[in-house]
């Protein structure tokens, strides 16, 4: 990484803990702290080496020293009181690690988590997805959570829930109010004790598949206009 590059993600991490985030287009996210100063200052002395090392991404070792590590934002999990049910507090709540963009050339490409321990990182990841990167770019202001069951990440801007990464998009097509979203995660993490909402039929075949087009269909609670829905059974997604 320049010296350049490196002064310009110095200023942004700096100006992100010196200011509170602005919710982009009026929606506010969940109650996202700030990064600590160990998180911070790990990912401006030891990220960009992280970065450089890395062997899994695709990209060639001048892209790497080029890259370039954005401004950190905590990594959320469902609640427990949300996959069983619950309705009580957020649905999502942070988990104790931060995640940030790599970008080059101001393109997101790919992401670097780090765990914080009591002395400050006590691990770090490298998460090599354009979707992910694109998305921790573009949506500063949005809650990103990470489906620990699937290993998908969703962005929840207000009470709308969007799949980010390709794992995320295999079990939900589209965006829909998190709350609609509730029994299916509900099934798939086996809290609730209810079944899982049954998968339409194609004709008399079942879909090798599962998937559920929630427009148009009311299951219990769940009443979505204009939204395509795919959910898979937690068998499938264990596969």
């Amino acid at each position: 990484m320049t010296p350049l590059v490196r002064a310009s993600v110095a200023a942004a991490l700096l100006a992100f803990l010196a200011a509170p985030a602005v919710a982009a287009a009026g929606v506010a996210p969940l109650d996202v702290p700030a990064p600590p100063e160990p998180v911070v200052a790990w990912l401006l002395e030891e990220g960009p080496a992280a970065v450089t090392k890395s062997e899994t991404s695709g990209l060639a070792a001048d892209e790497l020293a080029e890259a370039a590590i954005g401004s950190p934002t905590s990594v959320h999990v469902w609640s427990e009181d949300f996959i069983a049910g619950g309705d009580e507090g957020e649905p999502a709540v942070p988990s104790g690690e931060w995640v940030a963009p790599v970008t080059l050339g101001g393109a997101g490409v790919g992401a670097i988590v780090v765990v914080e321990g009591d002395a400050g990182v006590a691990d770090h990841r490298l998460v090599w997805d354009e979707d992910l990167g694109s998305a921790l770019v573009a949506f500063q202001a949005t809650t990103f959570i990470l489906d620990e069951a699937t290993s998908g990440w969703f962005r929840l801007g207000g009470d709308i829930l969007t799949p980010v990464t390709v794992e995320a998009r295999d079990v939900l097509a589209g965006s829909i109010d998190v709350n609609a979203y509730q029994p299916f995660l509900v099934a798939r993490y086996g809290g609730g004790g209810g079944d899982e909402p049954a998968a339409p039929a194609e004709g008399d075949a079942i879909l090798p598949r599962p998937v559920m087009v929630a427009a148009g269909v009311a299951v219990g609670v769940l009443a979505l206009v204009g939204a395509v829905v795919w959910i898979r059974r937690p068998e499938a997604v264990d596969e």
